[in-house]
């Protein structure tokens, strides 16, 4: 304690200057390490913003080509069925037909056999008009 009653007593004022030169000095220094550090904190965060920025672009990218790819797909799966639509009802055409000619075909063999119209109908489930035919051709005389 000495030391600061004889700092103060041989020049107050003078004593006081220095102290407020030492601590202004102190605070302007760790007010520029404080700039220094905020500066460089603030460019690596610009750095990563900007990588940031970046792999939002590249991922904007990459969701736009799979965009158009499954477009692509979509209008190939419509062409895909379209055609198992096509495939389906010409499956059907050929059933009944091929139902159908069996009817027929059947309806034929009982004429030959020398069947009734009732019978063949009811075999067959053909309308008596379209067995009258059958039978004036190829029914037994």
């Amino acid at each position: 304690m000495n030391f600061l009653d004889d700092l103060l007593e041989k020049n107050p004022t003078g004593t006081i200057s220095l102290l407020f030169l030492v601590l202004t000095v102190v605070v302007l220094l760790i007010i520029g390490i404080a700039y220094f550090v905020d500066f460089k904190k603030n460019k690596d965060n610009s750095k990563k913003i900007y990588m940031l920025e970046r792999a939002i672009k590249d991922l904007i990218e990459e969701f736009r080509a799979f965009e158009l790819l499954f477009s692509d797909q979509k209008k190939l799966l419509q062409e895909y069925k379209y055609s198992l639509d096509k495939i389906d009802q010409e499956i059907a055409r050929l059933a009944d037909s091929s139902s159908g000619e069996s009817k027929i075909t059947m309806a034929i063999q009982m004429a030959n056999q020398g069947k009734n119209i009732s019978e063949i109908s009811q075999a067959t489930n053909l309308s008596p008009e379209e067995i009258e035919p059958i039978i004036k051709f190829h029914g037994k005389s």
